[in-house]
């Protein structure tokens, strides 16, 4: 019987001891006054776990995300349709405007803190903004009508 419940306690030590085990390329653990994690890089699966407060996606990194920062609803906004793609992007983002016509349209690019990188005057429906200098980070496309904000898109560079 003796010799039974060491064979058990082992197997279930082997078993636990791979139970928190990952391939990955890098890790580490995040703290704050709101609690910790920890984290992985190069994970070859993932789970997503949604709950009425939010969701949690463990696993792999996602790559990008895809909406509008703001959209200010003003007569300016609600007269245009604005759309820019592709997000994430190498090297141009196609802004694609319908409606109003584009006449004072203006489109900034600004990095993460905040720093203007680009100004460049909307003259046509489908203008193309040329990100092939930008290094691979996340930017802000701010698009202004007499220097009133009619939308920003958030846009991932590759």
């Amino acid at each position: 019987m003796k010799k039974i419940f060491i064979i058990f306690c082992v197997q279930i030590i082997g078993i636990g001891a791979y139970a928190q085990s990952a391939v990955s390329a890098s890790g580490g653990e995040a703290l704050g006054s709101g609690g910790s994690s920890s984290f992985t890089i190069g994970q070859t699966f993932y789970s997503a776990n949604d709950e009425q407060s939010g969701q949690v996606s463990e696993g792999v990194q996602q790559a990008y995300e895809i909406y509008d920062v703001t959209e200010v609803q003003n007569p300016i906004s609600s007269a245009i349709s604005l759309s820019a793609f592709p997000n994430p992007t190498n090297n141009f983002l196609n802004l694609l405007i319908e409606g109003d016509d584009v006449s004072g349209l203006v489109c900034t690019v600004f990095d993460v803190t905040g720093k203007q990188l680009s100004v460049k005057q909307i003259v046509s429906d489908n203008t193309i903004i040329d990100m092939q200098l930008l290094s691979p980070a996340t930017y802000f496309v701010c698009i202004t009508k007499e220097k009133n904000e009619v939308k920003t898109f958030k846009v991932v560079k590759n």
